[in-house]
């Protein structure tokens, strides 16, 4: 089966075209990044990033069809990013994969954005084992769930302030470093001392096992003004070495603990902070030695993608072969009219 891929959950226009049954791959993926135009603000402008999706949304499809060698009467499925994420550029996605599913009469499938964070290690690597526990770490999310089968799962914990991809962003603001923050403290992180500066593990009031990150912004921009710390100075290098190195450690412990409370046997860390080195490394050699099945996605499925969204759509769409969302639609318009015309007591 051919699949379609739809993400405009953000700032990053991607379109994706994947094959699952007898082979499953990646056939092509074209991907709009949007990081210069919104550089210059230090963050996402919603407008900027919808109008962006609108305008180029078409292309990237047609290049993503050629790329893969196939013609769009050839596509099977559609699959779209239904949220979490902005409206504006949500519903340019939405609109589009409706309008495609309806000149083709393909089946179009919603997807869960922060599901196919989770469902993106399984692209090459396969045989997860479930029960499992996924840790999606972002720019816009920090949760941990518990998934005892693929569509069975639950929240078990999550950010309650700001998520960690977003206080790297803030932190890299305060110093002029650019957008976004994570991949600009990634590079940085080598020249610092971790060990200099140390922070306080947030720990919740009320004994809950969710996240907290703003304490980090604070303790960060606090040393910066009282030491009056520069870019490019000793201190500079230090202070975010160790801001990095106590994140990361941090997500880890609230992890490797979560792991010992439920019956998992495998770990999931995925989202656009899995790309991380520190991260990565961290989490490889301690589920190493504590003997705990960890996946990973590959870097090019750690951030925002189209590949995620197909593969996750096939995988949804064989689960619940009847749930259409362009169905859905046409039967949701059918009972509006039904009742507008008056012919509903």
């Amino acid at each position: 089966m051919l699949v379609l891929g739809i993400e405009s959950s953000c700032d990053e226009t991607a379109i994706a075209v994947v094959e699952r049954g007898e082979k499953n791959a990646v056939l092509s993926e074209s991907i709009k990044s949007q990081t210069p135009l919104h550089s210059p603000y230090g963050g996402i402008v919603p407008e900027i990033a919808a109008r962006t999706h609108y305008e180029v949304i078409d292309l990237l499809t047609r290049q993503a069809l050629q790329q893969a060698g196939i013609e769009i009467k050839e596509i099977d499925l559609l699959a779209f990013t239904q949220g979490p994420g902005l409206i504006g550029s949500l519903l340019i996605g939405l609109a589009f994969a409706k309008g495609l599913a309806w000149a083709r009469k393909l089946p179009l499938v919603a997807v869960d954005h922060i599901a196919a964070h989770i469902e993106a290690p399984f692209i090459t690597h396969a045989r997860i084992a479930y029960p499992l526990l996924a840790l999606v770490v972002s720019g816009g999310h920090t949760s941990l769930f518990f998934q005892e089968t693929k569509f069975a799962g639950r929240l078990v914990a999550k950010t309650r302030d700001d998520a960690a991809g977003e206080v790297m962003d803030k932190i890299a603001k305060h110093f002029d470093l650019g957008y976004p923050g994570g991949p600009l403290l990634d590079d940085l992180y080598a020249q610092g001392d971790p060990s200099r500066f140390a922070f306080t593990e947030p720990r919740m009031s009320d004994g809950g096992n969710d996240f907290s990150f703003s304490g980090y912004k604070s303790a960060v921009l606090r040393q910066a003004r009282s030491l009056n710390i520069r870019p490019g100075s000793r201190d500079f290098y230090d202070l975010l070495a160790s801001f990095l190195s106590s994140l990361v450690d941090y997500m880890l412990k609230k992890t490797l603990t979560a792991m010992k409370n439920f019956p998992a046997r495998s770990l999931i860390v995925s989202g656009g902070v899995s790309r991380n080195s520190l991260l990565r490394s961290r989490f490889e050699r301690e589920c190493a030695a504590a003997g705990i099945s960890l996946y990973l996605p590959e870097p090019a499925y750690c951030t925002d993608n189209a590949a995620m969204i197909a593969w996750t759509g096939y995988e949804k769409y064989q689960a619940f072969p009847n749930l259409n969302y362009f169905d859905l639609c046409l039967n949701s318009y059918s009972r509006a009219r039904f009742r507008e015309n008056g012919r509903h007591r």
